[in-house]
């Protein structure tokens, strides 16, 4: 198999040999691709700079099996002048974060064309953003995009039967796979009514609960991702070493 010239972004470069990359990139028509980048790890390696996370690029492979062969890598600069700059701050961790989703939640050359093309906005929000709420609502939408077409979209504004309307003064508790369980009182754990609705149609500028919003929905991904761990919230919340 030949691909020519396909519209990409870097999510992941794993270090194969001293001098290639195993390269994680997510494709608009075929999705997440693994990728044998020969040479790539080599200082004055062409791909070596095209292959970075958050830049469009334009990538050629050939080859049979689950990683087939890098056989080109090209800044794909066709309307996206944000290169004078980079990610910086919070905005980049937020970029790792989006990339660590994709790679955990997708499987290799499933196409999801929609996502990618979410995927293209959040990045060149990222670049815009400035503030934290601004952050937060871009990342709650990629989010429960990410989960709409990975399979694991949850309803927001509907109880686990799928019918009756999430109370605002209600209390539930997420369970993966059924939804959100309506409690007889408040428990350890157990969230408002009113915070889960608003993270339908999230926007951080009108929601008081955002905070709780965010915690609720690492929540849910967290019972999606099972034992896999997203390892770029540390940057926010780095661990306490112990003693």
């Amino acid at each position: 198999m030949r691909v020519f010239q396909q519209p990409a972004y870097t999510l992941l470069n794993r270090p194969y040999s001293e001098t290639s990359w195993i390269t994680e990139v997510f494709t608009r028509d075929f999705g997440r691709v693994g990728l044998m980048a020969k040479g790539a790890r080599r200082q004055k390696s062409k791909l070596k700079g095209a292959l970075q996370a958050f830049q469009p690029i334009l990538v050629s492979w050939s080859g049979k099996g689950e990683v087939p062969t890098l056989t080109s890598a090209e800044i794909d600069l066709n309307g996206f002048d944000l290169f004078s700059q980079d990610l910086r701050g919070d905005a980049l961790v937020c970029g790792f974060y989006c990339n660590e989703l994709l790679v955990n939640l997708l499987h290799r050359h499933d196409p999801h064309c929609e996502l990618y093309d979410t995927y293209h906005k959040t990045v060149l929000a990222l670049y815009g953003l400035e503030t934290n709420l601004e952050i937060a609502e871009t990342l709650r939408a990629f989010e429960q995009v990410v989960m709409k077409e990975t399979g694991y979209e949850v309803s927001f504004l509907l109880e686990s039967d799928g019918k009756t309307l999430i109370d605002d003064d209600a209390f539930y508790r997420f369970q993966a796979g059924m939804g959100f369980v309506r409690l007889v009182k408040q428990e350890i754990n157990s969230v408002n009514g009113r915070v889960i609705k608003s993270l339908h149609g999230f926007s951080a500028d009108d929601n008081p609960d955002s905070s709780q919003a965010k915690l609720l929905m690492r929540e849910v991904l967290a019972q999606t991702l099972g034992k896999k761990r997203i390892v770029s919230r540390d940057l926010f919340f780095p661990r306490r070493h112990q003693d």
